[in-house]
């Protein structure tokens, strides 16, 4: 994997970004975070921002809100990468892209957004572990350290590269059990 983007590229991709409700997904989850925890709402909050579809939402809506507060709480306090991903994946409907999301928004300066789209532009591959997850941390946090932006702006401009030269993903047609 490699980001092989110059300052003003950074720059110029990140202002071609949009996606609707970023700055509400962003003060919910500081506030989550001032708070040490989620709530369901929140969570649900999360899957409707990454997850356009209802599924996702339906899954996350299945947790309880006991079961929410406390994942997240362990999630947030803990020092141990491992189990601060770890903990999140324990929640339902939650898998590694919208882990990646909690911790992004609850904690800008140190985690980027794992994305197909993101993926595609550093040649990554979407089949996450733990330890490609630490190695696209420590990418972005490099990169963003090198360029002086933030990680937001540097996940901005990783999901925009993508986007421009694939506008629209195709989904992957469904596998029929037999």
């Amino acid at each position: 994997m490699q980001i092989s983007l110059t300052n003003e590229e950074i720059e110029s991709l990140a202002k071609s970004y949009s996606y609707a409700d970023d700055v509400a997904l962003g003060h919910r989850m500081t506030e989550a975070q001032a708070r040490g925890s989620m709530t369901l709402e929140d969570l649900q909050g999360v899957a409707t921002w990454k997850w356009r579809g209802g599924r996702t939402r339906n899954l996350v809506s299945e947790n309880s809100a006991e079961d929410v507060q406390e994942i997240t709480r362990v999630a947030f306090s803990a020092t141990s990468e491992r189990l601060k991903m770890g903990a999140l994946l324990a929640l339902r409907g939650v898998d590694w892209p919208m882990a990646s999301v909690i911790l992004h928004f609850a904690f800008p300066d140190h985690y980027p957004i794992l994305d197909v789209r993101a993926m595609n532009s550093v040649g990554g591959s979407t089949n996450y572990t733990f330890s490609s997850w630490m190695e696209y941390v420590a990418l972005c946090r490099d990169k963003a350290r090198a360029e002086n932006v933030t990680l937001r702006t540097l996940d901005r401009t990783l999901w925009s590269a993508d986007k421009m030269k694939v506008p629209r993903r195709q989904r992957r047609p469904r596998q029929v059990q037999k």
